[in-house]
């Protein structure tokens, strides 16, 4: 298990009062899962994932997905989105908040991503 950080409370917005740590990992079962399903885009995740979750240009919440958030970081010519599953007292089999995967997306997809979902952080 890789230690990533402390989720930050202005990112986060009501879901800091729902979380039972504010610690972020993400598993060695995750890190082959994004290996595995994005291995072309696996070392630019891998080296950007840390400073996505610490300084995010956005979060956003999935409304299809109780307890969890995307985090986006614009990057050079694309955005990395990681997917955040939060440890909520609501989810016993989630005891760290958790990066459940994370992928490469088009300014394009991004835009579909924030139509369909709710800002709950913008970078200004």
């Amino acid at each position: 298990m890789q230690y990533i950080g402390k989720l930050n409370k202005k990112h986060i917005g009501k879901y800091f009062e729902k979380i039972i740590t504010n610690e972020i990992v993400l598993t060695d079962e995750r890190k082959l899962h994004i290996y595995e399903f994005h291995y072309k885009d696996y070392n630019e995740i891998m080296h950007n994932i840390k400073k996505t979750i610490l300084k995010p240009n956005l979060v956003i919440e999935d409304i299809k997905n109780k307890d969890t958030l995307f985090y986006v970081k614009k990057l050079k010519q694309n955005n990395l989105n990681i997917v955040i599953k939060l440890a909520t007292v609501n989810s016993r089999e989630h005891p760290k908040n958790s990066v459940m995967t994370a992928w490469i997306i088009r300014d394009s997809n991004l835009k579909k991503i924030k139509e369909r979902n709710i800002i709950i952080y913008k970078y200004e």
